[in-house]
């Protein structure tokens, strides 16, 4: 299956790799089919792809490479919609908002996206724990390796 990207022009990709969003993402609901690809091969940093939308496209990042602390507990509720049955089948990133520089940029600690790898349903979830920021800034000396 081929679509157009914002950041790779257009590519083939396996439909088996299809993420959904139920519910869409805040602010873009009617988006649920997503695709995450690689920046490129050394990179901390992926992208989440509409598959329907070329334009929308988001920059992750996996939290715990920024944050050595970073853990959270998934609710039920997610669990349930999500079918999470063990940890192995979860995987978090985080949105990054690109700046001017990367240390003026910003990393989402707030409202992780949760996959669950094996039936490649996912959300993002808003996180009820004030220790983590909507704006955490990503900085070099944030970055392990």
């Amino acid at each position: 299956m081929n679509i157009h990207t914002s950041y790779l022009g257009e590519i083939t990709i396996d439909p088996t790799e299809i993420l959904n969003f139920e519910h869409g993402i805040p602010g873009f609901e009617e988006e649920k089919s997503f695709i995450l690809l690689q920046l490129d091969e050394n990179s901390i940093f992926q992208i989440l792809q509409s598959i329907k939308t070329k334009s929308l496209a988001f920059i992750l990042t996996i939290p715990y490479e920024l944050v050595t602390d970073y853990n959270f507990d998934i609710d039920e509720a997610t669990l349930k919609s999500l079918e999470i049955k063990n940890e192995t089948e979860v995987a978090v990133f985080s949105i990054v908002s690109l700046k001017d520089t990367i240390a003026n940029s910003t990393v989402n600690l707030k409202a992780p996206i949760v996959i669950n790898t094996s039936n490649k349903k996912a959300k993002q979830v808003i996180l009820d724990n004030d220790h983590f920021a909507i704006r955490h800034k990503l900085s070099f000396e944030s970055v392990k390796g």
